[in-house]
């Protein structure tokens, strides 16, 4: 069951930005390791040179981390009195950095629906927060990328939005 009711999505990385740059700084730092004595020697003459070669070094890697690592998605909607997520990943078996990627549906709902009782603003946003930890949970080695989420939430009338888009 495909929805476009959805409220907001949230995007699931492969790991977090500071494991991905310590993995991206090993992977420079190796590549400078290996290099011989005359390649050392002309960026001793050329500074520039040796910097060219590290941020050529960091795109082989596989650039930036804020696109480019994201392996899923999380498309939060209200169905009926619940909150779900349908969730949406990349169409592999094992998940390593690339720049090759397609999506493809998994699921209507990435964990179980929680009910809401208490239809006031705050009530409606802890049950959505609650509903993001319950995902974080299910995904134990992603990370979740909640701070859209977080900046936009308190601004939110979420009573407003729980009756417009709940199917």
């Amino acid at each position: 069951m495909i929805l476009d009711n959805y409220f907001i999505v949230i995007p699931v990385y492969r790991l977090d930005e500071d494991k991905y740059y310590d993995q991206v700084q090993k992977h420079v730092d190796k590549n400078f390791e290996s290099d011989s004595d005359i390649v050392k020697k002309a960026y001793e003459k050329d500074p520039s040179l040796k910097e060219k070669w590290e941020s050529r070094f960091r795109e082989s890697y596989g650039g930036a981390w804020e696109f480019n690592e994201i392996i899923g998605y999380i498309k939060l909607y209200f169905f009926g009195n619940q909150i779900r997520g349908e969730y949406w990943a990349v169409n592999s078996k094992k998940i390593v950095k690339t720049r090759k990627k397609q999506f493809e549906y998994k699921t209507h709902k990435l964990t179980y629906e929680l009910t809401i009782h208490d239809e006031t603003n705050n009530g409606i946003l802890d049950k959505v927060n609650e509903y993001i930890n319950n995902c974080k949970k299910e995904l134990k080695k992603r990370h979740l990328d909640t701070r859209e989420f977080e900046t936009l939430a308190p601004c939110i009338d979420w009573v407003s939005l729980y009756k417009r888009k709940r199917i």
